[in-house]
């Protein structure tokens, strides 16, 4: 009875510091994806609703992803594959909203808990 009660604590608290991590996360993310947001709004000075290239020239931050962003290679980013590359990247499908919105669990981290077990059903072939 006594380990069962141990088990049942132990469970608890993984349960929690799970929850505390996807949300930890699910913060981020959406931070994360407001400045992308921001940083698009400041880049984008003439107010047509897109960045080009040389308006993002000198910029740190969003420059690099420049091309992550520009889907079909035409040198501008619209807010469209701006709303795009937040969905993929961050799992998030609106940004600022008052409620975070991103997934508990991200695109990326299938690839960084590493492979899965294979399923199971028949065994091997001859």
């Amino acid at each position: 009875m006594r380990a069962t009660g141990g088990f049942l604590v132990a469970a608890a608290l993984l349960a929690l510091a799970t929850t505390a991590t996807a949300d930890e996360r699910s913060a981020y993310y959406q931070r994360r994806a407001e400045t992308d947001v921001a940083a698009f709004k400041a880049l984008d000075v003439d107010n047509k609703g897109f960045v080009t290239r040389d308006e993002i020239r000198g910029d740190n931050d969003f420059g690099p992803r420049f091309n992550d962003m520009d889907i079909n290679r035409d040198n501008v980013v619209t807010q469209a594959e701006l709303d795009r590359y937040i969905r993929l990247t961050y799992g998030i499908d609106e940004p600022g909203a008052s409620k975070v919105s991103a997934v508990a669990r991200h695109p990326n981290d299938q690839a960084m808990a590493g492979p899965t077990a294979a399923p199971s059903g028949g065994g091997a072939k001859p």
